[in-house]
């Protein structure tokens, strides 16, 4: 039997010249079509970009503590106690590949040490996350590799002891801070204490450990979600608990603890604020210092937002949340402007524009100084001071 294509089944001997220019104008549609769509798909490069700064929070990890009463309180966590996962390591190596995609043309899709700075806390699961990120961020050809068929290279990552810390963890002995927080606890106590004391009271019997404060039911909750999320069996009476509404709130308002007032957002969460705002101030060639990126902890990220303004809302983040700040040229290149976004987590591929108070529409560079005056340190070591 004679085999003919779709296309000649369908074209008349006497319309074939038009059949055939019908096919080339189908053709010519769908390879502009081809490549719009693998256009589309990279963001271009954008000529107002001037820098990028990305704090981020380290991926999934095993829990850092347990109670008394666990049964899996002998469970070996790979790794041990508040270790990143292999499932952390992929989530920022995710995080890494869709930075290489919106961000990397800004440093040529190459790390070198002048364009791009990187920065950690002391914690391992945030350096290891920082460098599995890096890995996505800058993999690496069979050209450029050191050893044959590894894409991979090594890209140092800074990081200031915990103890040392004024920038991203701020663990350095403050007075003021300490008094803010002790100040923060009673008063959460006064306000809730009589409606909370008998749930406080509930949670100790069943876990065998004092639980008085918010910030102890969020260390608990973060155990429980995590053990829930392996497949851990939540002991019947706590599992109820765990999974009432109550105890996320009680976790998320743990977190506000820290930059309850005016005093500790200024000398917790604006000391990265502040040091975002000044290298975006200082003299541009072009070249040097164009993306910055920070691996941190959720609380680090929830003081820097509550030290933006954002102190209406609770937290409670998911792993390898984003913040991210893009310092952009406007008005001809006479003013730069901030654009800050989050992007949710690791699977998000869109990140949400935040409007922050006093400059809704545009965020000068000059503007964020002034909005965020209250909350951005002149002096940390001589604030610090009671």
């Amino acid at each position: 039997m004679e085999s003919r294509s779709m296309w000649s089944q369908g074209c008349h001997p006497n319309k074939r010249k038009t059949c055939i220019g019908v096919v080339m104008l189908a053709v010519v549609i769908g390879s502009v079509l081809l490549a719009y769509t693998t256009l589309a798909s990279k963001p271009a490069r954008d000529p107002a970009l001037r820098k990028v700064f990305v704090v981020f929070r380290h991926g999934d990890r095993t829990p850092t503590e347990t109670y008394p009463n666990d049964p899996h309180i002998n469970y070996p966590w790979p790794g041990g106690w508040g270790a990143l996962t292999k499932l952390g390591m992929r989530q920022l190596y995710k995080l890494g590949g869709w930075l290489r995609e919106e961000f990397g043309w800004i440093v040529e899709h190459k790390y070198s040490p002048a364009s791009t700075m990187v920065q950690s806390s002391y914690a391992d699961r945030c350096i290891m996350s920082t460098q599995a990120l890096l890995a996505g961020l800058f993999p690496v050809d069979d050209e450029d590799a050191f050893v044959p068929g590894l894409h991979w290279q090594p890209i140092p990552v800074h990081y200031t002891p915990r103890a040392l810390d004024k920038l991203i963890n701020v663990k350095y002995p403050c007075p003021r801070l300490e008094a803010a927080l002790q100040e923060a606890y009673r008063n959460e106590s006064l306000k809730s204490g009589a409606e909370l004391e008998s749930y406080y009271e509930q949670l100790s019997n069943i876990t065998g450990q004092t639980i008085k404060t918010v910030t102890d039911v969020e260390f608990l909750y973060n155990t429980l979600e995590i053990e829930d999320f392996y497949g851990l069996e939540i002991p019947p009476a706590l599992k109820k608990l765990y999974e009432e509404p109550l105890m996320r709130k009680l976790a998320a308002v743990s977190y506000t603890m820290f930059t309850s007032n005016t005093v500790a957002q200024r000398l917790r969460g604006g000391p990265m604020l502040k040091h975002i705002l000044d290298i975006a101030s200082s003299a541009d060639d072009g070249k040097s210092g164009r993306m910055f990126l920070y691996g941190s902890h959720d609380i680090n990220i929830v003081n820097m937002l509550r030290a933006m303004g954002f102190t209406d809302e609770l937290f409670k983040l998911e792993l390898g949340v984003s913040l991210i700040f893009e310092l952009r040229a406007v008005d001809g290149g006479q003013s730069q402007e901030f654009r800050i976004s989050m992007l949710n987590n690791t699977d998000a591929t869109v990140p949400h524009r935040l409007r922050i108070r006093g400059c809704e529409d545009r965020c000068l560079l000059e503007d964020l100084y002034r909005v965020w005056n209250d909350t951005l340190p002149e002096d940390w070591d001589k604030e610090c001071q009671l």
